[in-house]
């Protein structure tokens, strides 16, 4: 496709962590929109309640900071693990509700002609002004750090925000390390991992996604196809699997997968957190 009928693409944390996990993947979806018939996993029947349970939980807390009663919130749920969750949610939600939340927002920059795009779960603005990103996160388990500092997300929202909070916020000018990004698992007895940003890492960040942008680009402008990745245990959880005669029948749903659902993209799997499969 030539430049002038190429559809911008906008860039969100889901697609990115596609296209570094395979770029095959993010070519079928974002390029071509194509649409593949492979259940995602086994058993798609707790798949889709575990969707549901996020789903379900990041609309009640957003319900929480909007102002709604707490109780009559509580009184409208009924699995036992969102009323669990919900438990364990309401202690940490009352320590921030001194702060002013801004709940459920978009933001978008752009770089290099592409539109980078997140939403967020949560930002407040600290009493230091400084500024508090939150984003839920409802899996079994919580990875490590270092699993968790490698997700694209945990530096496209920083980098996001510091480049388009005017868009939110009334203020002249904000330092990258007035910015933390908390993640926050209400299924586990350490529930939060914080990573501080900074100046420097603003500037490494946007030398990264420059680089992953300029990939894509290359390969849009070639002939050939994206390549594939060279992890198999990626496959089995691909809907495209049968497409690049990879895998016959998907993977097991492990009950501790991290399992991300984004408004803006696709649902995304951490497969680290996925347990090991027999080939």
């Amino acid at each position: 496709m030539s430049d002038a009928n190429r559809s911008p693409i906008q860039l969100n944390q889901s697609n990115l962590q596609d296209f570094l996990e395979c770029p095959r993947r993010f070519e079928l979806r974002n390029i071509h929109e194509a649409s593949w018939p492979a259940v995602l996993s086994e058993p798609p029947t707790r798949f889709e309640e575990l969707t549901e349970l996020g789903d379900r939980f990041h609309k009640l807390s957003n319900q929480f900071f909007i102002g709604i009663d707490p109780t009559a919130i509580e009184s409208s749920i009924h699995q036992p693990e969102l009323k669990e969750m919900w438990g364990r949610f309401i202690p940490y939600a009352e320590s921030l509700a001194d702060h002013k939340p801004f709940t459920e927002q978009i933001l978008r920059t752009t770089l290099n002609g592409y539109i980078l795009i997140a939403k967020y779960d949560y930002v407040a603005c600290l009493p230091d002004r400084s500024f508090l990103i939150v984003d839920w996160k409802t899996s079994t388990k919580k990875p490590d750090r270092s699993t968790l500092a490698a997700r694209v997300q945990t530096y496209l929202y920083p980098y996001i925000f510091y480049e388009s909070y005017r868009d939110l916020f009334d203020m002249h000018q904000l330092l990258p390390k007035q910015i933390s990004l908390q993640y926050w698992y209400p299924n586990s007895p350490e529930p939060e991992e914080i990573f501080p940003y900074s100046e420097e890492r603003h500037q490494r960040i946007k030398e990264q996604l420059s680089s992953i942008i300029s990939r894509i680009d290359s390969l849009q402008n070639s002939e050939m196809s994206f390549p594939l990745t060279e992890d198999l245990k990626l496959c089995q959880f691909c809907n495209f699997r049968s497409l690049c005669e990879r895998a016959a029948s998907a993977g097991s749903l492990a009950l501790d997968a991290d399992y991300e659902n984004e408004d803006l993209s696709n649902t995304h799997f951490d497969l680290d957190l996925i347990n090991e499969m027999e080939f």
